[in-house]
C-alpha cells in the first residue's frame, strides 16, 4: 500500500503544473457563483458577500469586460472562484463592501505587495474624485490584504481588490444602484490609463 502511495506522490510531483493563461487583464465578479462553486473551492472561503452584492458585481464585471474588449484588450473574465494561474498586466476583483453599523465603511483597495501600490495609487486618485462618499485606507482588512484571488496571478501593472461602496448604507446603496454600468465603464477607463502608463514608465 505505502508503494502505491508513494508512486502516486512521484507521479503528481513528476507532471508539471499547467502553463499560467496569458492576458492583458483578468475582470473577476467578487462572490459571483456562489454557493454553487463552494464545494469545488474548498479552500476558499465560502463567503456569500453583503446582500445584493452576488446580483451586482457581475453587472459591473461584465461591462467593464465588454469595453475592454471592444478596445482590443483581452480579458479574462472570471467569477469568484476559477481554476489556473494567470499571467496578466491587470487583475481586477470587484466587490461592494457591507458592514454590522451601517455608513461607517465606504470605497477601499486591497493589494497584497507594494508592486501594486502605484496602481492602487491611480484607482484612488480617480475614484475618489467621482464617488461623493468615504473612502477607507487601503487595505484596511486582512481579507483586503491577502485576498484569495492575489494567489493565482500574476500581474505585472497591479493586482487590486475595488470595494466600490458600502451596500448596508442607504445613500451609498442609492447612489451606486443607478451606475452599476457607469462602473464598469469608469473601471474599464482606469485599466486604460494604467496600462498606458505602464508602457511609458
Amino acid at each position: 500500500m505505502f508503494h502505491l502511495f508513494l508512486a502516486a506522490l512521484l507521479t503528481a510531483l513528476a507532471t508539471p503544473s499547467p502553463a499560467p493563461a496569458h492576458f492583458d487583464v483578468l475582470i473577476s465578479a467578487g462572490h459571483e457563483g456562489r454557493p454553487e462553486s463552494c464545494p469545488r473551492f474548498p479552500n476558499h472561503h465560502c463567503n456569500l458577500g453583503t446582500p445584493g452584492e452576488r446580483a451586482w458585481t457581475p453587472v459591473v464585471a461584465d461591462e467593464a469586460a465588454r469595453v475592454l474588449r471592444a478596445e482590443g484588450y483581452t480579458v479574462a473574465r472570471e467569477p469568484a472562484d476559477f481554476d489556473g494561474q494567470y499571467d496578466v498586466r491587470a487583475a481586477i476583483f470587484i466587490h461592494f463592501d457591507g458592514t454590522e453599523r451601517p455608513c461607517t465603511s465606504g470605497a477601499s483597495i486591497g493589494y497584497h505587495t507594494v508592486a501594486s501600490q502605484p496602481a492602487a495609487e491611480l484607482w484612488r486618485k480617480e475614484y475618489s474624485a467621482a464617488f461623493p462618499f468615504k473612502f477607507q485606507h487601503d487595505n484596511f482588512t486582512r481579507n483586503l490584504s491577502d485576498y484569495y484571488g492575489f494567489r493565482q496571478v500574476h500581474a505585472s501593472d497591479g493586482a487590486l481588490v475595488l470595494e466600490l461602496g458600502e451596500l448596508t448604507c442607504p445613500a451609498q446603496k442609492a447612489w451606486l444602484e443607478p451606475r452599476l454600468l457607469w462602473e464598469g465603464r469608469f473601471i474599464a477607463g482606469f485599466v486604460r490609463q494604467l496600462l498606458g502608463n505602464a508602457n511609458t514608465q
